[in-house]
């Protein structure tokens, strides 16, 4: 805040030039709280400016407002004014309040800033708290195993849709029979429900699949399980990369 722009400002529009005596003037405290306030008002016409382009915003009438506001005459104010351009080094007194008074509210809005951006990474690390992949995200066959079908199971206890996600790149020398993707969702009952994705082509190219299942709510889930390459009998040997493995839940809407 440049405090010269709204000694300039305030002069320009009261400007006056007799000797006055302290008695006649405004208490500190109540000039303290209209410079606040004309200087506030001096923010409003420069906002109200740029936004009009062409029309400017009347500052006579809102620094008049906020005499109104204070219940304070012109004249008052014109001498309160004329005081402190004599006594220089008492208005620099009085105008570091004014400094002191944004300086607070800067700082307070900052705070409040500062909490809304931890509210937002809260809420981020909240989302991202919905994956349960608990294992490497990224895997190379036959390097971490010839014939891996890349098993997991993961305690789950919700109700919801469960979907399975996978960068998948199969290469043509794979020598894997009915290559999917399985989910399963198993139940304290010893009971499951499992569905797959058998589409997979042996083409060397990175393709994006998901498999999902939705869980029975009428019975207790245990845990979800399956394979992120999961074969059949006759399988010799892999050769696939897997990236970005992800396995999230999704709420049952009512």
């Amino acid at each position: 805040m440049n405090k010269y722009i709204l000694m300039i400002s305030v002069v320009l529009f009261l400007a006056c030039n007799k000797k006055i005596k302290k008695r006649e003037i405004l208490k500190d405290k109540d000039f303290i709280s209209i410079l606040i306030d004309i200087h506030k008002a001096d923010g409003i016409i420069e906002f109200k400016n740029l936004q009009a382009k062409n029309k400017k915003t009347d500052s006579v009438s809102l620094y008049n407002f906020v005499l109104k506001k204070h219940k304070v005459s012109r004249e008052k104010f014109r001498k309160t004014i004329d005081y402190y351009a004599v006594h220089n080094e008492k208005y620099l007194e009085i105008y570091n309040s004014v400094q002191s008074y944004f300086k607070e509210k800067e700082k307070k809005l900052q705070i409040l800033a500062d909490k809304d951006k931890q509210k937002e990474l809260e809420i981020r690390k909240m989302r991202d708290s919905s994956e349960l992949w608990n294992l490497k995200e990224n895997w190379n066959l036959p390097e971490n195993g010839k014939k891996n079908p890349i098993p997991f199971k993961i305690t789950a206890r919700k109700q919801g849709t469960y979907i399975l996600k996978a960068r998948i790149k199969i290469f043509p020398d794979d020598h894997s029979v009915n290559q999917r993707m399985t989910i399963i969702a198993n139940y304290f009952d010893g009971t499951k429900d499992v569905n797959s994705n058998g589409t997979m082509i042996k083409d060397g190219k990175f393709e994006d699949f998901d498999v999902s299942i939705e869980t029975n709510p009428k019975k207790k889930l245990k845990y979800i399980s399956g394979w992120i390459l999961d074969d059949s009998n006759g399988t010799v040997s892999k050769h696939a990369q897997i990236r970005n493995i992800s396995l999230k839940r999704v709420k049952i809407k009512l």
